[in-house]
């Protein structure tokens, strides 16, 4: 049985009485107060996971201005960098459309609790979520999913208010392009060719910057990804 005393938990819900109501609920399988967290929408969330980890999350869909589905594809892709890219994620929504749930499913949510929430499924999914083996960390296999948001559409790859940003038209013209080994290509290099994988797996279109959770990746998983080194763009030679 699980030791829920020793565990922390976000819950993400832009209405006070959905957080009101869940908070005593968790407490009562066991979490301990100042391990129940709260955060008003997406954006926020995504701002405390990125100096707080917890070992769940459990988050509405419909929120603005950065919703459910596109948090969980932030987390998934690993930009918040204190929280593990595969951390356990429920939604608890009252939007349990199809394109919703099989959305969920392609960023490996962990479960899907249909609002009002009874104490006996938010338990059910809290102790499937918690015991299921997790996903292999990979950026690179969420960066096509499209949530169909407008924050989705307009970011793309970008870190949003966190980070750097910027996603050049697939026609850039690169003229200072030179490939730099893995091991010495820095943070926010920007790519002057796709990334493909030996496999003919395309990682990452060109004119996108790599982010820490990426370069991270492919050093740490070379027998996945294959790739010793990349073509960017020379920013710091003349022109």
């Amino acid at each position: 049985m699980l030791d829920y005393s020793k565990l922390s938990i976000l819950v993400v819900d832009d209405q006070t009485l959905v957080r009101s109501l869940l908070v005593p609920l968790l407490k009562g399988l066991g979490f301990a107060a100042d391990h129940v967290h709260q955060s008003v929408d997406g954006l926020s969330a995504l701002r405390s996971l990125n100096v707080r980890a917890v070992d769940v999350v459990l988050c509405d869909i419909s929120m603005l201005p950065l919703n459910g589905l596109d948090l969980l594809k932030e987390l998934r892709m690993g930009r918040p960098l204190a929280t593990p890219s595969n951390v356990p994620f429920i939604f608890l929504s009252g939007h349990a459309e199809r394109h919703n749930v099989e959305l969920a499913a392609g960023l490996d949510a962990d479960g899907f609790v249909v609002k009002p929430p009874k104490p006996v499924d938010i338990e059910k999914a809290l102790g499937f979520a918690l015991t299921r083996p997790r996903p292999a960390p990979d950026p690179f296999r969420y960066a096509h999913i499209a949530t169909g948001s407008e924050y989705d559409r307009s970011h793309g790859f970008r870190l949003g208010e966190i980070g750097p940003a910027l996603v050049l038209a697939d026609d850039a013209c690169f003229e200072r392009a030179r490939p730099q080994s893995l091991s010495d290509v820095g943070q926010d290099a920007l790519l002057a060719e796709d990334l493909v994988s030996p496999t003919g797996r395309l990682l990452l279109r060109r004119g996108k910057r790599i982010t820490a959770a990426q370069l991270a990746v492919l050093r740490e998983r070379p027998e996945r990804f294959g790739v010793a080194e990349l073509v960017i763009e020379d920013e710091d030679a003349p022109a």
